[in-house]
């Protein structure tokens, strides 16, 4: 028995069936397209978000963060302070300013860290952190740096100006990656100050042991004194390629003191200003408390030297300064804190930011005392001028104190200053110089 199905019919079910196959594949193509937007706005989101740092404005604001901050906390010092007396509220906020900045610090002892990461805005197309991302995080460090270390300098509007910036890279730091920059004062002559800045990966605070016994093969390694024999034979020389590429390895993998691995020395070529006045270097430091006592972890110990394991360690001038602290006042802010010698002195021309701006702007010619301040390591100020001078180190030093008259150098009339800028020692000299804590 067969069923019969009307002509008309036939055709409806036909049309009925395209429609319907019609409709599911444009459903399916839309659930598809639906799909495959769904995932790129998520793609998108997230290299939005990995790049923000490159937003604008967003650089301008990590590089006058900590100005921001230390603008603000200043203002609310002010605001909870009005009710004190006038004599009162001048010495809170005498308080305030020297809160954090660097009293007593060893200019040469003394190195800032910062963490940073890689992210694809700061990346080549290596993968690697771009060769032009360095100057932007030095900018920011510089930036980070400079307000905890010469906070008196820009109460009066002084700032630093860069003249030059020298790179010289020793291992690639991959994308995605952490690392610490380690910011030092290098040295400084009568006009400039060199600040040393060192990319690092940081060292992990434990490591197995397997991983010491693998980094303790690959030094033997680098060394040639652990290579094993090509045929069996343990009177086999080394393949010559074998060394060399073990050498070449040891180089990349320069490592720091505490472990740290060097990715890459920068050096920024400075000065002070006070309008379009130039301010010695050692003025700056002195003011804002830096100061190199003498003491027998600094004069007397080999291993406090700042340098390489090739140099030699100099000793202070006789003429220092006692390297006991004064001790002041206490105060609720400052009650644990030892003072250099010279403080007293500061205090007088750091009451008043017009009296520390006659200062800056020539008052240290007459006001001397911040040439005591550093000749507990002039000499070591000298052997550190090497690398960045070479051969114009006397045209640099100037002076025999740190821009004094003796010694044929003389700020008040720019005879014995440091003329003009580059890196004439070169970068090798500067990656061997190494901040040890005193």
């Amino acid at each position: 028995m067969s069923i019969i199905i009307p002509r008309s019919n036939a055709l409806d079910l036909a049309l009925a069936s395209k429609t319907l196959l019609r409709i599911i594949q444009r459903a399916h193509h839309n659930s598809t397209t639906m799909y495959m937007l769904a995932t790129a706005k998520y793609v998108a989101y997230l290299l939005l978000l990995l790049n923000i740092r490159s937003f604008p404005l967003v650089w301008h604001f990590r590089l006058f963060r900590a100005f921001i901050q230390l603008g603000l906390s200043l203002q609310w010092h002010k605001l909870t302070h009005f009710y004190l007396r006038k004599a009162k509220r001048l010495e809170a906020l005498r308080d305030w300013y020297e809160k954090d900045q660097p009293i007593g610090v060893h200019p040469f002892r003394k190195e800032w860290g910062y963490r940073h990461w890689v992210g694809p805005d700061d990346a080549d197309f290596y993968l690697h952190m771009s060769n032009s991302a360095y100057p932007k995080i030095m900018d920011i460090v510089r930036f980070q740096l400079a307000p905890v270390s010469f906070p008196n300098l820009f109460r009066t509007g002084g700032w630093v100006a860069l003249a030059a910036t020298h790179f010289s890279f020793v291992r690639e730091i991959p994308m995605f990656s952490t690392y610490e920059v380690r910011a030092s004062i290098g040295a400084w002559d009568d006009k400039w100050l060199w600040c040393v800045c060192r990319f690092v990966k940081p060292p992990s605070k434990q490591k197995s042991k397997s991983e010491a016994k693998s980094e303790k093969n690959q030094a033997h390694d680098a060394d040639g004194t652990n290579f094993k024999p090509l045929n069996g034979n343990a009177n086999d020389k080394p393949n010559p390629d074998t060394v060399s590429r073990a050498l070449l390895d040891r180089a990349a993998r320069t490592t720091e003191p505490d472990g740290a691995v060097l990715y890459t020395v920068a050096v920024s070529q400075c000065c002070f200003k006070q309008g379009r006045i130039t301010i010695p270097p050692a003025v700056v430091l002195a003011a804002n408390g830096f100061y190199a006592a003498t003491s027998p972890s600094i004069s007397s110990s080999t291993s406090s030297t700042p340098f390489s394991s090739t140099s030699t360690t100099s000793t202070p001038s006789s003429t220092s300064t006692s390297s006991s602290f004064n001790k002041l006042k206490p105060n609720s802010d400052n009650s644990q804190r030892t003072f250099p010698p010279h403080w007293p002195a500061v205090r007088k021309v750091t009451h008043s930011a017009s009296t520390l701006r006659k200062f800056y702007a020539g008052g240290w010619r007459e006001e001397r005392w911040w040439e005591d301040a550093f000749r507990a390591c002039e000499e070591e100020r000298r052997e550190r001028l090497l690398p960045f001078v070479g051969s114009k180190l006397e045209d640099a030093v100037g002076s025999k104190f740190a821009g004094g008259e003796e010694g044929g150098g003389d700020l008040g009339t720019g005879k014995g200053r440091g003329r003009g800028g580059g890196l004439s020692g070169g970068m090798e000299g500067v990656r061997n110089l190494v901040v040890v804590p005193a």
